[in-house]
């Protein structure tokens, strides 16, 4: 039994390793940043709002559902919005950063930096909507190729010959 045990946590380690990562700190992902003419707390609101209405309560096909957390760093006055995939928490599929643009107690306006993953649908696309959305107070999601196969946001239940399957969310 001892023998194993070494074998088991090496495989385990090595396993770990492997697992995917989303974003990091020492990654090369799309960033973009912009100015938004709102103190930051109203940008950090506009930010909490595309998130939930592009993101979080969409439906999307095959069970996927996305999650996001929110952490704001009171020295520096920084909003972090983080997006990641229900089943895989740690890798981060987008990264938004709110603070404001200039001292904490003079700034008039604020300053977004948003990160993304890099993949369809998390590209440049997703960084304009995100752009447009937190500048105009508007949410405006995704456009553009594959946009409209993304969230299913009226499913039909499974039917069988016409009649819905009982466990189908009926």
């Amino acid at each position: 039994m001892s023998v194993f045990r070494p074998l088991l946590a090496s495989a385990l380690v090595l396993l770990g390793g492997c697992a995917a990562e989303g974003i990091t700190p020492e990654g090369n992902f799309p960033t973009s940043t912009f100015p938004v003419q709102v103190d930051y707390q109203a940008a950090a609101r506009r930010t909490a709002e595309f998130v939930r209405v592009c993101h979080t309560d969409v439906v999307y096909a095959y069970g996927v559902n996305y999650l996001s957390n929110v952490t704001y760093d009171e020295r520096t006055a920084t909003g972090t919005f983080t997006v990641f995939n229900r089943t895989e928490p740690a890798k981060l599929l987008e990264v938004i950063k709110v603070r404001p643009d200039g001292p904490v107690n003079t700034a008039r306006y604020a300053k977004v930096t948003v990160t993304v993953f890099g993949e369809d649908p998390w590209d440049q696309q997703e960084m304009e909507a995100a752009r447009q959305s937190i500048q105009s107070a508007t949410p405006s999601c995704r456009k553009g190729p594959g946009s409209e196969a993304l969230p299913l946001q009226k499913r039909r239940a499974p039917e069988l010959q016409g009649v819905p399957l009982p466990d189908a969310g009926n």
